[in-house]
């Protein structure tokens, strides 16, 4: 949604998630605070995405490169998120599993990712 707010068209999928899902409630209320509403969001597995050969794929940790090959195929280009932050890191942790406070931390490095990747 924030790469779509910046003009950008943009998708997402899950490595490990079931179909149709809602957004986290955490993840919505970070998006409503930024100005960006989820309430329509629903979750996709990598599995049923309908990637294009020209997708430019985006991955958040560096185990998501081998399960994405793995799951779909290595034809599409796939970097990793935190290499577009300012201070580059590799690994942007999937913050579902933790407490509120590292759950934003790790939202605002996705969205500074998104920045980067936008320009």
């Amino acid at each position: 949604m924030y790469a779509r707010s910046l003009g950008r068209e943009a998708a997402s999928c899950g490595l490990n998630c079931k179909d149709g899902f809602p957004a986290d409630p955490r993840a919505e209320k970070f998006a409503r605070i930024h100005g960006l509403a989820l309430a329509a969001h629903r979750t996709v597995n990598v599995q049923e995405f309908r990637f294009r050969d020209d997708d430019f794929v985006i991955v958040m940790e560096p185990a998501h490169l081998a399960a994405f090959r793995t799951k779909v195929d290595d034809c599409h280009q796939i970097v990793l998120a935190g290499n577009y932050c300012k201070k580059r890191n590799p690994y942007i942790h999937d913050p579902y599993n933790c407490c509120d406070k590292y759950f934003d931390h790790c939202e605002q490095r996705v969205m500074e990712a998104v920045r980067g990747i936008c320009g």
